[in-house]
Parts: C-alpha cells; structure tokens; sequence
C-alpha cells in the first residue's frame, strides 16, 4: 500500500513554450508516495492488458510467425498453478497459446515465500496479419478469470522466431538477430516495478519519436518533465540519430567505452518507463551484439605467471589502454563491462533461454573483486611493483553484487542466495567502519555512509594515500542494494541506502560558477571528512547522485526517520535537478552525449528518481 503524504514538490523555471507541442504546460502536482516494502503494485489475481503486436523491420510477409514473450507480474498476482488461466484473446476470441512460468518471484531469506508467485509468464503463440506488409496489431492478455481452453502444450525453441538483421542500428556482419514479431505492453503496466524498481511512466506529453533538437535547445521545463525529454531524446543520441555515424560500429576506436554501464539496460529502462516499441527493439538488438561480444577467458590479476581465476566473460571490445604505463596496471580483462541485467531483461521480456547461456562466465569475471574491503588490500605487479588500477572500487563492487543479485532472481540456486548475503554483508561490515571504534572513526572526523578505501586502492594516478569515496561511484552500489531490498526485506539494508545518502548529501555542494550564479555539483572524490578531494566532472554526475538520493529520502520514510537534507539537495534551488535541467538541451544540431557512456551512467540508475521522491 501507498502511503501518501499532503505536501507537494516544487517544479523549477517557467520558460517560453515549445511551439504548440508544448503549449499550455502547467505545473505537475506531485505528492509524496512511500514505496511500498517490496516496491511492487499490488497483486492484480483477475486482470487484462493490451499488447501490441510489433513486425520487426524487414518482415514483408503476414505470417505465420513464431512470436514469443514475457509478462511481468505484480506478486500476489498469478501461482503457478493459475497459470492455466493466461488466455490470448484476438478480437474477443480465445487463440491457441503456450503459457509457462519463466521465472518466479523469490526471497533471500524466507523459503517460505520463494516460488509462490509468478514473476514473468512466458507466452507463445502464432500470428499472422492481416496486411502486407504487415502493421502492428493488438491481442489481449487475460488471467484469473476463466480456464485457458486452446492450450498448446510444447513450447517451440523461441529464437525460432527471430532472424537476422540487416540494417539500421546493425549492418549484416555484426551476426545480430532478433524476433520477428514484437510484444510491447503499455507503459503503465511495464512501470509496476516486476522487472527493475517501479517508475513513473513518462509523462503523456513525451511522444515516441525523437523531437527535433533545435526545438528544445536552450529550454527548461518543469518539473519532472524536463527529464523525461532527455530520457527519451538523448536515446536517438545512442544510435547517433539524427547525424551520422553509428556508434554501434565505431567504438572500437574509443575502445568499447560506449558499452560502459550497461548500454543496453539504460535503453531497457527507457522501455520499461514509455513502452515503445522502437526503443525495446533496440535494447534487444543491443543485448544479443553485446552477449555474441562477450568471451570466455581466465583473469590473470598481476602477471602472466599468477594463477589464473575461473573463466569469466568479459567484453571483447574493451581492450588494455593504449599507453604502455597504463596497460602494464589494468588486469588482462576489464570486469567493470561484465553485466547481468540486460541479458535478464532480455531474457524475462522475449522468452528467450540462450541469451543467459553465459551467465555463469559473467558471475566469475567477478572472481578477482573483492566485496570485502581491507586496509592491507594493494595487489601489485609482481614483475614491477606498480600498484593496480582499482584495486577497490563502489563501481566494481556494485556490478559485482548486480551480478549475483540477478543470477538469485533467474535460477535461486543456494550459491547465488549465499553469493548475494556474503557480498551485502561485507558491505554492511565496510559502512560500520565510520562508526564509533570503527577504522574510519578512529582516523579521525568521517561522514557517515561512505564505503572510504585509500586513493592507491581507487586509482593510484587519481588519488593517493588518503581514505576517499567516490559520490557516483556510490550511486552504482545504491541502486543494486535497492534491487536487493526487493527480495531481502533487511531494515539494514534500507539504512545502509539512508546512511549513503548522508555521504551523497555532504559531497554535494554550492559552488560559484564563473558567470556568478551558483550550482549543486557532487565531487568527483570526498574525503572521510567531507572536504572535496576531486570535483572535476560533477554537474555530468547530477542525475546519478539525484537518483541515489531520491531512494534515501524514500528508505528514511520507509524507515520512519526521514530526513529533509536529501529532498533539499535535489529539488532545492540550487539543487541537482537544476544542475541536470542545466546540463540538457545544449545542443541544436543532435542529441550526442559525450563521451558515449554517459547516457548510461546518467538514465540507468537514475530513472526511479521521480517515483522515489513521490511523483505521481
């Protein structure tokens, strides 16, 4: 249940209208909802949905064609067993379907509550349109009112359905497939929170298409609105729409660093918020380039000599650094562009199995980063003594535990329930050093909350001997402990996000631009004092730290400690929110974000912001 609070938020500078698509904005009432404690709408036992039936480009004929996907369900809505009344309706009559469970909903600590409810029901059935070319056509998903009466028993292997594609985001010899035929469900159903935290969807004024970028150049919008216009825009940026060349392709030149932070889960959350059939069918497209691109090979941490870690997948294309000083520091594989959640996303929203056939290779690429932090931890080069690069990092730490946390929810398996508890606690553990007696504490003045490592252990060329923590690096760690919140239901974990938070607070600050006017920027670095060790690239890091700070302020309610500094530094003014608004729309001529990763650092974890603050 959500619990409602009467104060509204306030929505930042009125501007010119945008011609008449924007005309008559007004301001967005916004009232501050608490999550609920698993973040889920309520369990729907009787419900229907439209989905939208989508031919991929390149498919000219009606059919028939194969057509596989997810549904994702509140819990407490569907068992297993009332999986035999899922039934497809087609202009009001029942079609012949395959309906099985794909993955339920389970729980770190109570057994009791693993498997009972359907998370994603996997649905096959076999369309044909009644155009050609074919257009998109609607069929109707019902379940909990009547037994499905035209059952198909076997299920067809769902890749059976895809074929090769040969234009667009990718040319013919990057050997990637995708289905046929499309589903895409209506944002408000995808926005629920079965597959990542809920959303707000995006608002109705936000069409599919891209806008032209000289129509909102310079603009500022209200409150939440303006982001919703970057989320969706700057997308089309990705693909490098509307100028030329597709970055797709190109990125071995910047050696893969478009990849980092999970390309394809940024354009899946996009997805899961405005439920467009264009931009699901390229985070698929991305998700199948991205698992081909991803090796088999043992980690090597140190030297050639050392023992070499179990085979992990790594991401092909990110290669040592160019310079020899810098290679001769960077272990043979990079883990930072492992990832789990677009193959899981993937996975639950076209039914596809082999897409995770490397899932075990991603949770060991993870072998070598360790979750438990020690002072005494400095792995060099046996050969030269160099120190490492990250050696200890919120980054790596953080995708590790996605990783694990996503591995639990597909498979349950004890390893991975074991994997996600040993990692949460060592974080736990590696918080409580600033408190009293701890390590951080007994060093001196320490903000609470922030997982301090010494410089060397971050980046020797970045840092030195003094204990800092990274405020984005942080939001990384902050969204994957809230996707552990979902199924370990720990009031220490809700205070590990709140203490964050604390820190996130103390690294954001007021700083005086050369024009004279003022912002909030996060530091690049803190120190365990709170001063700014680095504060370089700090307003690119707004919506990261927004994000990470929206789901304090949402844990400290859900925690009846709540806390006014977290709202105040996002929406205040100046506050982050106006630092993000002030870092979009720069550019009249293209929605590029430069470099190429950071439409993914900015959206991926920072999407839900709206839905934790209380938006609505």
């Amino acid at each position: 249940m959500l619990e409602r609070f009467p104060s509204r938020l306030p929505f930042f500078r009125r501007v010119k209208p945008l011609a008449a698509l924007l005309l008559g904005l007004s301001s967005i009432a916004c009232t501050p909802l608490l999550p609920s404690r698993t973040f889920h709408a309520p369990g729907a036992p009787v419900g229907r949905v439209s989905a939208t039936l989508v031919p991929a480009p390149g498919v000219r004929a009606g059919g028939p064609h194969l057509v596989t996907f997810g549904l994702p369900l509140p819990p407490e809505s569907l068992t297993r067993s009332g999986l035999s009344t899922v039934r497809i309706l087609r202009d009001g009559v029942e079609i012949p379907a395959h309906v099985d469970e794909l993955t339920p909903y389970r729980d770190i600590t109570d057994p009791e509550r693993s498997g009972r409810w359907v998370r994603v029901a996997r649905i096959q059935l076999t369309h044909t349109f009644q155009t050609s070319p074919p257009a998109p056509e609607s069929v109707v998903v019902e379940w909990g009112s009547s037994e499905r009466t035209r059952d198909v028993a076997e299920l067809v292997e769902p890749r059976r359905g895809f074929h090769s594609v040969t234009g667009g985001s990718f040319a013919p010899e990057d050997l990637v497939t995708e289905p046929e035929v499309y589903v895409v469900l209506p944002k408000a159903f995808l926005s629920q929170g079965a597959l990542r935290t809920p959303f707000v969807p995006l608002d109705d004024r936000v069409g599919e298409e891209m806008d032209p970028p000289a129509l909102l150049h310079g603009r500022r919008l209200p409150w939440p609105l303006v982001y919703d216009f970057a989320q969706k825009n700057y997308f089309y940026g990705l693909l490098n729409e509307p100028v030329g060349d597709n970055p797709y392709r190109t990125n071995l030149d910047n050696n893969g660093e478009a990849w980092l932070y999970d390309r394809a889960s940024a354009m899946f959350v996009l997805y899961l918020r405005g439920g467009s059939a264009r931009v699901l069918r390229e985070a698929v497209r991305a998700s199948v380039f991205y698992e081909r691109l991803l090796v088999l090979a043992r980690q090597h941490r140190g030297d050639p000599s050392a023992k070499a870690s179990p085979l992990g997948a790594f991401f092909s294309w990110r290669k040592p650094r160019p310079d020899p000083k810098d290679a001769a520091k960077e272990p043979a594989w990079d883990p930072k562009y492992s990832y789990a959640e677009c193959l899981a996303l993937t996975h639950w929203l076209t039914g596809d199995p082999r897409i995770l056939d490397k899932l075990d290779a991603v949770i060991a690429a993870f072998e070598d980063v360790p979750s438990r932090w020690s002072p005494a931890y400095a792995p060099v080069r046996k050969s030269t003594g160099e120190r490492l690069r990250e050696a200890w990092t919120e980054r790596h730490v953080a995708f590790k535990l996605l990783a694990a946390t996503i591995a639990f929810e597909l498979r349950g398996r004890e390893e991975d329930r074991a994997r996600v508890v040993r990692i949460v606690e060592d974080l736990l553990w590696h918080q409580d050093q600033s408190r009293p007696g701890g390590f951080f504490a007994r060093a001196g003045e320490v903000v609470d909350g922030g997982l301090y490592h010494f410089g060397t252990q971050h980046d020797p060329d970045e840092a030195g001997e003094e204990l800092v923590a990274s405020p984005w690096m942080s939001a990384l760690l902050v969204d994957a402990m809230v996707r552990v919140h979902s199924s370990w239901d720990d009031p220490r974990i809700a205070r590990f996000i709140v203490r964050m938070g604390t820190m996130l607070a103390a690294a954001s600050k007021v700083r005086s631009q050369p024009d004279g006017s003022r912002l909030v920027t996060p530091d690049y670095l803190i120190r365990a004092d709170g001063s700014t060790h680095t504060d370089h690239d700090g307003a690119a890091h707004a919506a990261d730290v927004m994000g990470a700070l929206a789901w304090a302020d949402a844990f400290a309610r859900l925690l009846g400690e709540p806390d006014p500094r977290f709202r105040r530094v996002v929406l205040g003014s100046p506050g982050l929110y106006e630092t993000f608004a002030g870092e979009v729309f720069q550019r009249p001529d293209d929605w590029m974000l430069r470099p190429y990763r950071r439409y993914a650092w900015m959206f991926r974890t920072s999407a839900a912001f709206s839905f934790a603050l209380g938006a609505r």
